[in-house]
């Protein structure tokens, strides 16, 4: 795919001389691997410009019940599948400490600030790839904050390393811009800003524009994308209309809610507040229901599904797990829930 570029974005270095590239990636994610496959493609068709690429990624924690499962971080399993070189370090002290010696550093959503000790041993310095336009949404999660914010469009930049901090390098080239479509989500978002930035971390090898940059003139502002916090996950039906609710969704996954339920304690019925998790939810302009909804975070259900109402439209949710239950369908959910909360409840999604 080719992205238009503008003629002041980088400066040709084609005809300078350079040592064979010993690249050091920082890496962790899908978002990760699809530049490193990209660079690896690149090293094996040119292995006069990149003599060498080692993957640095986090250790393997254990996770799970009993914390007994090893799950590889995707840039690990795709090195490994690909006999790339590993090292794994937690820590900066760790990464000063690297035996080897590296002349380009690269580093892409590894989730730690690169030493500007390590950077400054290094002969071209470093090179990030960002999945925003910077210096819009600078930070973490640029990709959460395209979609929470329902942009239209977003993009990929390489910068170089700053360091002392995130994303306050010096912008060598960006993408075009890139559509936000209806139906994106964090996931699909990945697997198109993935390939793009790895071809722009490519062309900016290819011309050896990381030696002499010339200052990039970004048109966007700057804008913060902070880390995602769990508390964001949360549904706030008074405030939130059905389409920021769908965008939260498709960057965040699984929203949450609370309702009253009555449980039996000690021969005692008392009232209180249940997490509900829902899944698989989508904006409805005008759904067709039986009984009008006519309180913000009502609920009924339909063929369609759960059908909530927002302070602006309805939302539909396909999937429904009560805390401490299984996750049900709508009507499942809907069957058990004069059991579980209480045939005397209003039904009705609270805050």
């Amino acid at each position: 795919m080719f992205h238009q570029i503008s003629k002041h974005a980088i400066r040709h270095n084609s005809n300078l001389s350079i040592e064979p590239l010993k690249i050091a990636f920082f890496g962790s994610d899908r978002f990760s691997v699809a530049s490193l496959c990209k660079l690896d493609e690149y090293r094996r068709a040119n292995p006069n410009i990149i003599e060498s690429i080692h993957v640095i990624t986090r250790r393997i924690k254990p996770t799970g019940r009993d914390l007994k499962n090893l799950i590889e971080l995707p840039v690990g399993k795709f090195a490994n599948d690909l006999n790339i070189p590993i090292i794994r370090t937690d820590s900066a002290q760790e990464i000063n400490n690297l035996p080897i010696e590296f002349n380009l550093i690269i580093a892409v959503s590894f989730g730690k600030l690169i030493p500007g000790k390590f950077i400054f041993r290094s002969k071209y310095g470093g090179l990030n790839v960002h999945p925003s336009l910077l210096p819009k949404y600078s930070g973490s999660s640029p990709i959460q904050y395209a979609l929470l914010n329902d942009d239209k469009y977003t993009g990929c930049t390489i910068q170089t390393l700053h360091p002392t901090k995130f994303d306050q390098g010096e912008i060598i080239l960006q993408s075009e811009k890139i559509p936000v479509l209806d139906d994106d989500n964090y996931n699909s978002l990945v697997s198109k800003l993935g390939p793009i930035g790895g071809e722009l971390l490519v062309k900016v090898i290819k011309l050896k524009s990381f030696i002499s940059q010339k200052k990039f003139e970004s048109i966007e502002q700057y804008s913060m994308a902070s880390k995602i916090s769990k508390t964001m996950s949360e549904i706030i039906w008074d405030s939130y209309s059905a389409r920021k609710i769908k965008r939260r969704f498709d960057a965040l996954g699984p929203l949450f809610c609370f309702i009253n339920v009555k449980i039996k304690r000690k021969k005692t019925v008392i009232e209180e507040k249940r997490r509900v998790i829902l899944s698989d939810i989508s904006e409805i302009r005008d759904p067709k229901l039986n009984v009008p909804l006519k309180e913000v975070g009502e609920f009924t259900v339909t063929t369609d599904g759960l059908i909530v109402k927002a302070i602006e439209g309805y939302v539909r949710v396909e999937k429904v797990k009560l805390e401490a239950q299984n996750e049900d369908t709508p009507q499942a959910f809907i069957n058990g829930f004069t059991k579980r909360v209480g045939k005397d409840m209003p039904k009705l999604f609270i805050n």
